[in-house]
């Protein structure tokens, strides 16, 4: 069984995540391991196998992998046969011979994961693959929103806007296909050059909309993202000038925001980017929640895929 994206995800098997997630957060919202799930994935040895930079994601899964009792082999780039010529796929496959059983994966190219899948034997959970998605933090940012609204088993009756470069967020991908098959209204909101194209928008759930004003004034919850420019071909965009357009500052919060309206970002934070210094530490923002959910809901996909 692998987690390679939300898109091809029932929207009950969302839930079903999300509600094995809330069995690792006490009832302050911190981080636990029941007793009986501290042994979940003993005598099981994972491979995190990080092929792009991402601290906060890899020490996500490894805490996670440790609280449920697992061996755990952290590698890089730096770490494995891939620089000296052998492919990733054959990388793991020695290292699935000997004896690891099962791998986090996260990389540059979009099609690996599904390569993986083909050729090995363990189970793979995708940590983020290119452009394509980021399925814990979708799930992670969905438990966020469950438990900040006080919603039932799903986000029904929500409006979520994701905002900024979506197009090569593989976090927005995630997000959006979490949101809308657990029940929430999903508007796009960037410059339309980072927008889906036409001809791409039948694989993105949710309206469109170039005005930040529109989004903000509409959304329950904004996620706002960074420029990726590491995924920008052809187009150059000036940092100064997309956080003007498109960042948040206590301005823009008090003539577009509602009251209650809450704010994500998937980070890492560059703050005074898109979020400034204020925002980032005002009762608006869950960015903190979303680091906290998102160890516990990678014990509920670990336990959930590697388990026996």
């Amino acid at each position: 069984m692998h987690l390679i994206g939300l898109q091809e995800m029932s929207r009950e098997r969302m839930i079903e995540l999300l509600d094995v997630a809330e069995e690792y957060l006490d009832e302050k919202g911190e981080v636990t391991t029941p007793d009986h799930r501290g042994d979940t994935l003993s005598g099981r040895t994972l491979g995190l196998l990080f092929l792009e930079p991402s601290p906060q994601t890899r020490v996500s899964f490894e805490l996670a992998a440790n609280r449920l009792g697992a061996d755990v082999v952290v590698l890089s780039d730096q770490e494995t046969g891939v620089l000296m010529g052998q492919s990733v796929a054959d990388t793991c496959r020695s290292l699935a011979a000997m004896g690891i059983d099962g791998f986090v994966v996260r990389h540059h190219d979009r099609q690996l994961p599904h390569l993986l899948v083909d050729r090995l034997k363990v189970p793979i959970v995708n940590a983020g693959n290119g452009n394509g998605e980021h399925p814990t933090q979708g799930l992670s940012d969905a438990l966020t929103l469950r438990r900040h609204f006080g919603l039932g088993d799903d986000l029904s009756g929500l409006k979520v806007a994701i905002m900024g470069d979506v197009v090569n967020s593989r976090v927005a991908r995630s997000d959006a296909h979490a949101f809308s098959k657990l029940g929430a209204e999903v508007l796009l909101a960037g410059p339309k050059m980072l927008l889906p194209s036409q001809d791409r928008r039948e694989q993105w759930p949710g309206g469109v909309t170039v005005s930040r004003k529109e989004a903000l004034g509409w959304a329950d919850a904004v996620v706002v993202l960074r420029v990726h420019p590491e995924r920008i071909h052809g187009n150059i965009i000036d940092p100064h000038e997309y956080a003007m357009d498109w960042g948040i500052d206590s301005s823009v919060v008090e003539r577009y925001l509602g009251a209650k309206t809450v704010i994500l970002h998937p980070g890492p934070v560059m703050r005074g980017q898109v979020l400034s210094d204020p925002v980032v530490d005002s009762p608006r923002s869950l960015l903190r929640e979303q680091v906290t959910n998102g160890v516990a809901i990678r014990q509920a996909v670990l336990s959930s895929y590697f388990e026996g």
